[in-house]
C-alpha cells in the first residue's frame, strides 16, 4: 500500500527506527502536487480535488441546445440531426407548461419521407465556457436544423428508435409544469437522425445535451 501511494504522489522514501526493538521499516512521506489539492493554504482541511464531470466537459466537447414554444402549438415539428462523429447523448428533455407532446426518435429508412426545407438552425452552446478549457476551443460538428417535414410511420427498432409521450395537467386550477425525457445517456454513431414532435396545444421547451467524441 505504501508503495502505491509513493508512486501516486511521488513522495520520497526514508528509514524510520521502531522505538521498541530498533527494527527499521520503510515509511512514505507523500507530497501531493499542489494542483491536486483544494484551496485553503497549508491548513488541515485541504483535500484531494475531485471534479465531477466527464473528460469531454473539461476539454470543451460537450454541448447543449434548446427550443421554446411560447403559445399553444398544434401539429408536427421535426428536427434533423446530422451526426458526423460518435456522440454520447446525455439528455433529451421536453418540459410542458400546457398541452401534450408525442416525441419520436427516427432515422431514415423505408416508410419515411423527408420534405420541405430545414431552414431553422437550432443554437449549439458549449456547456463549459470557463477560461481554463483548451484553446482554441473545439468546434462542434453536430448540426441541428428544423422547419422541414417527415411523413410516414417508423418501424419499431429499425427506423423508430424511441417514442415518448408527455401531457401537462389540463385543469387550470391545478396546472403545473411537467418534464419528461425522450432519451438519456446513449451512444450514437455517425448518421442522420430526426426528432419528430407532435403537439396538441403545446406550450413548453425542449432541451438536449451531448458530448462529441474525438474522431
Amino acid at each position: 500500500m505504501a508503495d502505491f501511494f509513493r508512486k501516486l504522489f511521488g513522495g520520497p522514501w526514508r528509514k524510520e527506527t521502531d522505538m521498541l526493538d530498533g527494527a527499521h521499516a520503510d515509511r512514505v512521506i507523500a507530497h501531493p502536487p499542489f494542483d491536486l489539492l483544494t484551496d485553503g493554504g497549508d491548513g488541515p482541511n485541504r483535500r484531494l480535488r475531485v471534479d465531477v464531470a466527464q473528460t469531454g466537459f473539461f476539454s470543451g466537447r460537450e454541448f447543449r441546445t434548446f427550443r421554446e414554444w411560447e403559445s399553444a402549438t398544434n401539429g408536427s415539428f421535426v428536427i434533423k440531426i446530422t451526426v458526423p462523429v460518435d456522440v454520447i447523448l446525455f439528455e433529451f428533455q421536453v418540459q410542458a407548461e400546457a398541452g401534450s407532446a408525442r416525441i419520436e426518435t427516427l432515422r431514415p429508412g423505408d416508410g419515411l419521407t423527408e420534405g420541405g426545407t430545414f431552414s431553422e438552425t437550432l443554437p449549439i452552446i458549449a456547456t463549459n465556457t470557463m477560461t481554463e478549457k483548451p484553446q482554441p476551443p473545439y468546434t462542434p460538428m453536430v448540426q441541428l436544423v428544423a422547419g422541414g417535414t417527415l411523413t410516414g410511420t417508423g418501424v419499431p427498432g429499425v427506423t423508430q428508435l424511441d417514442v415518448s409521450r408527455l401531457k401537462a395537467a389540463s385543469n387550470s386550477n391545478f396546472a403545473s409544469t411537467v418534464g419528461g425525457e425522450g432519451g438519456a445517456e446513449r451512444g450514437v454513431p455517425p448518421a442522420i437522425f430526426y426528432w419528430r414532435l407532435t403537439f396538441t396545444d403545446f406550450i413548453g421547451v425542449i432541451k438536449a445535451r451531448w458530448e462529441e467524441r474525438l474522431p
